[in-house]
């Protein structure tokens, strides 16, 4: 019996990655690198074609950038002043592509508009690459188990989550939302919740993501949390403010009423075309299915009713969990479902929950019979599913469904063994291995 003990030990220390299925190991030698190849694909043909005529996402943050540097910060909201900064310093287009962020994020960039816009585009990307790798960084503690199925295997899975590739060719501001995602998890599992919260409310920039979060997170009591993200968000406001002043504050807000279809449009800004069928969330699969045959308030209702479901469903789910990390990575799969707008690179900040899940869960398929085989399969489709957007842009609404699928996983595995931190789940595999 003794002999039999130490046998098993000796083998459950050996690097688990050994003992992961052939198929397990198939995948993660292709999948990835595929996606990486796209990656790399796509900067050869495309962004040699398209930067040069100013057709990125980055062409509203250079003028938005260079508005506020330039002292007109009392304009920033204006549609003719942001379409004649566009065309005298990016490229000469039909209409202005929009700039609805906070002001603050067009403060904290405003040096990159002292530069040419392509040089800036390329300076931008450094940053948000630097960003990704500071990102790589802080997570490497939660990397153990894929790290032993192929030493490169977690480099590619951000490198090949094709959300990221699409925040960084298109000059988005995704990768600081996960970021700051990240330094939030980080944080809240050192059990720092107030500064958790702080770091956080720095991701305002993208409310529609970040306001669900909050909100779940008054629904879960987690005060302390909460109070550094008030914080947090109460100086950005207040910057914000000062920097447009009242009369920009109150057009950007009517701004964001009218694109939410709450009000009618009053400017320029506010009726720019809104692709919903390019939106992963309740309301891009709830508009783009229904639309062509229900109700303009019909749809709306049907969003609304689906919103609060997933909303409530995800409330309960948390009701049973203590950690606030935990509970941070639930309420990040529940915002993107219910977020005003998902396009592709929004979906970059699933990379966190998307990257415990498989190190936490693939483990399992080491393991006949098993129920968390789920829980790994629906993270595996999550980061398979934006490929949609390379073969059928136009339907990029049906990955809300694998989203949805997420999230149930990261529900369920909130009880499970193999979720665990840090280094702690070698020894689980020990002893599920017993």
């Amino acid at each position: 019996m003794n002999v039999l003990k130490s046998e098993i030990i000796q083998r459950s220390t050996t690097p688990v990655g050994r003992k992961a299925p052939y198929y397990v190991k198939g995948l993660a030698l292709g999948i990835p690198i595929y996606f990486v190849a796209i990656h790399m694909w796509t900067w050869i043909l495309s962004v040699p074609v398209v930067l040069p005529k100013g057709g990125y996402d980055f062409r509203q943050v250079y003028a938005a950038s260079y508005i506020v540097r330039t002292g007109h910060a009392s304009e920033l909201y204006d549609y003719s002043a942001q379409k004649r900064v566009q065309d005298e310093t990016v490229s000469q287009q039909p209409i202005a592509l929009p700039y609805v962020s906070p002001s603050y994020e067009a403060l904290v960039l405003a040096p990159l508009s002292w530069f040419h816009f392509r040089t800036a585009y390329f300076l931008f990307l450094a940053i948000n690459v630097a960003a990704l790798g500071f990102c790589f960084f802080l997570m490497q503690p939660w990397m153990h188990y894929l790290r032993s199925i192929y030493p490169w295997l977690p480099a590619a899975l951000f490198l090949g989550f094709l959300p990221v590739a699409a925040a960084l060719i298109e000059g988005q501001d995704s990768i600081f939302l996960m970021t700051c995602t990240v330094g939030a998890w980080v944080l809240l599992n050192e059990e720092r919740h107030l500064f958790a919260g702080m770091v956080l409310g720095i991701a305002l920039f993208k409310f529609s993501i970040i306001l669900p979060i909050a909100l779940l997170f008054v629904f879960w009591r987690q005060w302390q949390f909460l109070l550094g993200f008030a914080a947090s968000g109460a100086a950005f406001a207040g910057i914000s403010i000062w920097l447009t002043g009242i009369a920009q504050t109150k057009l950007y807000v009517g701004t964001l009423f009218s694109i939410a279809g709450l009000r009618p449009a009053t400017n320029g800004l506010a009726i720019y075309p809104v692709s919903w069928q390019m939106m992963a969330n309740v309301h891009g699969l709830v508009f783009t299915a229904a639309s062509q045959w229900a109700p303009k308030h019909v749809v709306e209702f049907a969003t609304i009713l689906l919103s609060a479901v997933v909303m409530g469903w995800t409330t309960i789910q948390g009701w049973r969990v203590k950690q606030g990390s935990k509970l941070l990575l639930l309420a990040v799969p529940c915002s993107v479902l219910i977020s005003h707008h998902a396009y592709s690179h929004d979906l970059s900040v699933l990379l966190l929950p998307l990257i415990i899940l498989l190190d936490g869960f693939l483990l399992s398929e080491a393991l006949p019979g098993n129920s968390e085989h789920l829980i790994a399969g629906s993270a595996a489709v999550m980061f398979v599913a934006p490929i949609m957007e390379s073969y059928s842009r136009n339907h990029f609404y049906f990955v809300a469904i694998p989203v949805m699928l997420f999230l149930w996983a990261v529900a369920t595995s909130l009880s499970k063994q193999s979720f665990a931190p840090k280094q702690a789940q070698s020894n689980l595999a020990q002893e599920r291995l017993r």
